[in-house]
């Protein structure tokens, strides 16, 4: 997690002047993060010339230096202003997602139809919150993401069949027009010294490495879920493995088996960590494979 957490932190672009996609108030530190217990930033869409009819906007804040024990969720208002309609106010409740030290990172989604808000290819976002600790925000803070939503199977699988994104894992898309590379799964030991990841692309290996190397057999990490909350992973893989989720308790609750392209969607029963299990089904050579983490209500 630390290593994952790392990499996120080196991800951040740094702000330009006036004129500018990103704007924000507080006190701006060495790797372009806005520190303030009450944060306003926002941002600039110059080109929506998307295909379909809605629009998602992925919501991260990291926070740190809480006085007090950190909550399950955290309250922002966003605001969406363009020409020629009124501005719109939506207030969302970002859930708390991954701690690692000092920080606890939070996140959530806001769902827009073009035909309910109106708006057209400029778009103006602004974000408002406060906590009782000091709340980062960057120029990725806010994510438009881009998910053309089709029916479809997992390649070689014996599960049921799930949403997959035809073109592959849903592709997220920074203000810069620039896609962010995945983040790298911590190696552990087991499921008891899994990650706990925060909804994201991340890349991680399997395979046999080569004489003098033990075959990896198996990636664990950990996801945050409360009842009612649907965790869909979307994994890319050139051999074929095995994608399970595992209840708080233990339980097997969901598994996929296949090549390619695979998709898994569980809706959580109840409160805790689930653990999601990528394992080979054969011993292969060294491989990479790429698994997309998203949390839905």
């Amino acid at each position: 997690m630390r290593e994952a957490w790392g990499l996120l932190l080196a991800l951040v672009m740094g702000v330009a002047g006036l004129g500018s996609a990103f704007w924000a108030q507080g006190q701006r530190d060495n790797a372009g993060w806005f520190w303030a217990q009450e944060v306003h930033a926002q941002w600039r869409f110059f080109d929506l010339a998307w295909e379909g009819e809605h629009l998602v906007f992925a919501i991260t804040l990291e926070t740190r230096d809480w006085m007090v024990p950190p909550p399950p969720f955290l309250s922002a208002t966003l605001t969406f202003s363009s020409f020629g309609c009124a501005s719109r106010t939506q207030s969302v409740r970002l859930q708390r997602v991954a701690k690692q030290g000092p920080f606890v990172r939070y996140f959530g989604q806001v769902v827009l139809s073009r035909r309910d808000v109106g708006f057209g290819s400029y778009l103006v976002v602004s974000l408002r919150a406060r906590a009782e600790a000091k709340i980062g925000v960057h120029e990725q803070t806010l994510g438009l993401v881009r998910m053309p939503v089709a029916w479809g199977g997992t390649a070689g699988s014996d599960g049921p069949f799930v949403p997959v994104n035809p073109g592959g894992a849903g592709e997220s898309v920074s203000l810069s027009g620039k896609n962010l590379p995945p983040l790298g799964i911590r190696e552990c030991h087991g499921p008891e010294d899994a990650p706990y990841l925060a909804p994201g692309t991340y890349q991680g290996e399997l395979g046999w490495p080569g004489p003098g190397h033990a075959l990896d057999a198996s990636d664990w990490f950990r996801v945050n879920l409360a009842p009612g909350q649907l965790l869909e992973l979307r994994l890319s893989t050139p051999y074929p493995v095995i994608l399970r989720v595992l209840s708080p308790s233990g339980q097997e609750v969901g598994r996929v088996t296949g090549q390619g392209r695979l998709g898994l969607v569980y809706e959580a029963r109840e409160r805790g960590a689930y653990h999601v299990c990528v394992s080979l089904v054969e011993s292969t050579p060294l491989f990479s494979y790429t698994v997309e983490l998203l949390l839905r209500r």
